[in-house]
């Protein structure tokens, strides 16, 4: 079966005039973005002036981990702007998203309090904040 559906599309590309080597050559470029290693947040500023990082990699335990790295490899996060302002205002709290994949591509996504940017990037700061927090040492 597998056989037969390899054939077709090589039939298919020959027939459009694609060699296989291009085909052959986009696959690693799609690979390089879903393998997500390792998310970062950093949240700066605020009344007090904090500076604070959050990290989470693929070795981090929680049961949340692989639902994070998932979320930062979809095409949706990939095409998110780099940055989302919110324009003027004191004691508001920045963050700076940089996600690591497995080939050495990052991505870098920066954004503050009050600014509208997209649920799914608020959502992957939510969730890389409580997992490291959850992971951290009782004092």
């Amino acid at each position: 079966m597998l056989r037969a559906i390899g054939r077709i599309v090589t039939a298919f590309a020959l027939l459009t005039g694609v060699s296989a080597a291009t085909l052959a050559a986009a696959a690693p470029a799609r690979a390089a973005w879903s393998d997500a290693h390792q998310v970062t947040v950093t949240r700066t500023g605020g009344f007090a002036g904090v500076n604070e990082r959050y990290e989470v990699s693929a070795g981090t335990v929680h049961v949340y981990t692989a639902n994070l790295l998932a979320t930062v490899g979809t095409r949706e996060f990939r095409r998110l702007c780099p940055a989302y302002p919110a324009g003027t205002g004191a004691d508001r709290f920045h963050y700076t998203v940089t996600v690591t994949y497995r080939s050495g591509v990052t991505k870098t996504v920066s954004t503050e309090d009050g600014a509208e940017a997209p649920e799914l990037l608020w959502q992957v700061i939510d969730m890389t904040m409580q997992i490291s927090r959850d992971l951290a040492p009782i004092s």
